[in-house]
């Protein structure tokens, strides 16, 4: 149940009184640990509930100066957040939303008061490129890097340097940054865990494309190509 998260003002902002099956099975890992965390579920499972929880424990725990990072991959994922969180964390919650994109980039001021800060990959890269001297850049409790699997495409040196550089940051300013990864459902997940940083696998979770509230009808055609 969504009172599991044992803060009214959380729960106020579900329309539902029950988390589904992947939410439940993540929800120990999620609201109760710092550990990274590997998403592979298919689309419409609810994985930016997900993604929401890890951020309620950031607020819990850090509500003065955490900052979250939400990455997607696409500047129409991004506003989709944006109109959604403006509404729900930032009205109801109190929590400031920023959007960071090519298109609108708001100034320092804002960034840093900032609880959580929506942006492309490119973008996020250029700001935490010069993170010694951005206070911000180290205040960032936890970075959501959504459609992960992308790391095939064109884009994905873009997220290994984030990954990376989140990892090297983290062990720099020994605070725990913690990196939550959201993905359709994979073939090597276990790959993708361990370069995630995430031991054994409590923060490994790899749903089926079977596990998925609408059914799916599957055809194979084969033709060559890269191997996601």
């Amino acid at each position: 149940p969504v009172t599991a998260l044992a803060e009214p003002r959380y729960e106020a902002l579900f329309s539902f009184s029950h988390f589904n099956p992947i939410q439940t099975q993540m929800f120990h890992t999620l609201y109760h640990t710092d550990e990274n965390v590997l998403l592979g579920a298919p689309t419409g499972s609810g994985k930016t509930i997900a993604a929401e929880i890890a951020m309620f424990k950031v607020f819990r725990d850090s509500p003065m100066d955490g900052k979250v990072v939400y990455i997607a991959p696409m500047k129409a994922l991004v506003r989709e957040r944006i109109r959604d969180w403006k509404e729900r964390l930032e009205k109801r919650l109190g929590k400031n939303v920023v959007e960071l994109t090519g298109d609108v980039t708001p100034d320092v001021r804002a960034i840093q008061k900032a609880h959580v800060i929506v942006t492309t990959p490119e973008k996020w890269d250029g700001i935490s490129r010069s993170w010694q001297t951005r206070n911000y850049v180290q205040a960032v409790r936890l970075i959501v890097i959504d459609e992960i699997h992308l790391l095939g495409e064109d884009r994905g040196p873009v997220l290994e340097v984030i990954v990376s550089r989140t990892n090297f940051i983290s062990s720099h300013t020994s605070r725990k940054l913690r990196i939550i990864g959201l993905s359709t459902a994979i073939a090597n997940a276990k790959d993708l865990a361990d370069w995630l940083g995430i031991k054994g696998t409590g923060g490994l979770f790899n749903f089926r494309p079977s596990v998925r509230p609408v059914p799916l009808e599957v055809h194979i055609s084969g033709h060559p190509g890269k191997h996601y």
